[in-house]
């Protein structure tokens, strides 16, 4: 009996060591970028501004059709990541324009972001539906 529990200890003593890995928290600033059929997408993580006002930019860009400043009212997101998702229209969010690309803010989905994390973004746009997996751009 005390060889099996003793066999048991060590077993899990093992599996645990076996499946804990090594992650790498971001101190400075870092891109997660992703391509889908109608968008390109950068989430920059920068450390500082998260931790001075909790957000990040994230910048998409029309990859098959031009936007007017209008149309931004038409975008709808889903930005999901290990701690949470957010949603939202890119209208009602502080953005910036230039030419095909808008950059707009968005609080983080994950308490401590690391360089082996992966987020998704789904975009919907009028007919146009893209969902994105973003990871880091080396």
């Amino acid at each position: 009996m005390k060889l099996r529990v003793l066999f048991g200890i060590l077993l899990i003593v093992i599996f645990t060591a076996c499946s804990s890995k090594t992650q790498t928290v971001i101190s400075d600033e870092v891109i997660f970028f992703g391509e889908g059929e109608y968008w390109k997408v950068s989430y920059i993580y920068n450390s500082g501004l998260y931790e001075e006002k909790k957000i990040n930019w994230v910048e998409i860009e029309t990859k098959v059709f031009e936007l007017s400043q209008e149309e931004i009212d038409n975008i709808d997101i889903e930005f999901e990541g290990r701690d949470g998702l957010i949603t939202g229209n890119v209208g009602d969010m502080e953005t910036k324009i230039e030419g095909n690309v808008i950059s707009f803010l968005v609080g983080t989905v994950n308490f401590v972001t690391y360089e082996e994390d992966e987020y998704k973004i789904t975009i919907n746009f009028k007919d146009k539906h893209d969902v994105i997996k973003l990871q880091i751009k080396r």
